[in-house]
């Protein structure tokens, strides 16, 4: 039996589209965020903000990307579409939404446009795998069917949809739980991609 960690729509009230353009949630300005706020304030901008695309869209992986996008100025213009199946990895309950969004983020800010440049690849591995383990350290896990299971008390096979009901039932919901979850995966992103940022720029 397959058992997931899907994303976190509501069923009886979805809420209207939010294209990826639209001004006032997903345009990257030409001076983000992370430009004009000291560090602190900036996540706790980035917090606020992942809570309030998480509450439009209703979905771990594109609200986790769209605010690390409008916090950094992240290039991506096809991205928010290409997140779509991601929750879960096809809420199969594979790596969460909000992780995959984030390693993405953090592949853009690091990673190379070059093919077969192992030394970026390889140095960009270092800030990935710091913020798996601080994601790990404070949900326990990177996997939606273990942070179901450790946050609401049970794994949930969501292509079923009596589950899917039950689910959605659950108190704490996934609105609570997603929620926690995207904003953990954000904050932790964003704290090192600016740690990453400043080693850099302090190297000779």
């Amino acid at each position: 039996m397959v058992l997931a960690l899907g994303s976190c729509a509501k069923e009886a009230a979805p809420p209207a589209p939010v294209a990826p353009d639209d001004k006032e949630t997903a345009e990257v300005s030409p001076q983000p965020p992370v430009e004009t706020l000291p560090r602190e304030e900036f996540l706790a901008w980035i917090e606020t903000r992942a809570e309030y695309n998480m509450q439009r869209c209703h979905h771990c992986a594109q609200a986790a990307f769209l605010t690390l996008q409008e916090g950094f100025g992240l290039p991506g213009d096809n991205m928010f579409k290409a997140l779509t199946p991601l929750p879960g990895i096809a809420e199969r309950g594979e790596t969460c939404g909000a992780v995959t969004s984030s390693l993405l983020a953090l592949g853009l800010m690091f990673g190379s446009d070059l093919v077969g440049d192992a030394i970026t690849w390889r140095a960009s591995l270092v800030p990935a795998r710091s913020f798996c383990q601080r994601f790990v350290e404070e949900l326990g896990s990177t996997q939606c069917g273990d942070l179901l299971e450790q946050h609401m008390g049970k794994r949930y096979n969501l292509a079923d949809p009596w589950e899917r009901a039950e689910f959605m039932a659950a108190q704490p919901g996934p609105e609570t739980v997603c929620g926690r979850v995207v904003k953990t995966a954000v904050r932790h992103a964003a704290a090192v991609i600016l740690e990453t940022r400043a080693a850099k720029s302090s190297k000779p």
